[in-house]
């Protein structure tokens, strides 16, 4: 597959100015956030919502944010039009994750099986807390339910394996604490 036919996955967004000389504030989803600032090749989401790319040349973190300048944005009025637009990658172009690390595009979509081999359901979507990740599962056997299923994402307690070559996930979780009363 190549980079024009895969799934962009986006970084972040540019949320204000910082400075006059054409450097942007970016609110980054990346953790840590600066790791935003690693990709110096990005696409971004312009005007009418056609990707182009566009090059960073220098970002650092900023205080509780991350902040950049991009090659030939070189003062405030012209960086001005880069402001709300939406900074992404193509999936190829993620740095390799370590060893029991997983990005959360990759866990999206797995099948979530417990100990004793039932479906639970699927990983639609992960939520950050204070404590640590939580995947949320939609039950397998309640597909019209509104009721998800959260489950803390803690390798070796709750999380026993990600196999992303069987696209599952094994996890410590009974099934009788999925059920409503």
């Amino acid at each position: 597959m190549s980079d024009e036919t895969s799934e962009l996955y986006v970084l972040g967004k540019i949320s204000g100015y910082y400075g006059v000389k054409g450097w942007v504030k970016i609110y980054s989803y990346t953790q840590p956030r600066e790791n935003i600032v690693c990709y110096k090749a990005l696409k971004i989401k312009l005007g009418r919502g056609q990707w182009q790319y566009v090059r960073l040349d220098s970002g650092k973190a900023h205080g509780k944010g991350v902040v950049a300048h991009f090659d030939g944005y070189d003062n405030r009025e012209i960086a001005a039009g880069l402001i709300g637009a939406e900074l992404a990658i193509y999936r190829s172009e993620f740095k390799r994750a370590s060893k029991n690390e997983y990005y959360w595009a990759d866990l999206i979509g797995l099948t979530a099986i417990n100990l004793e081999d039932i479906e639970l359901g699927q990983v639609k979507r992960l939520i950050e807390t204070a404590e640590n990740d939580v995947l949320i599962i939609s039950p397998a056997q309640k597909e019209d339910s509104k009721v998800e299923i959260l489950i803390p994402f803690v390798l070796e307690h709750y999380v026993k394996k990600v196999d992303l070559q069987a696209n599952t996930i094994t996890v410590d979780w009974p099934v009788s604490w999925n059920e409503s009363e």
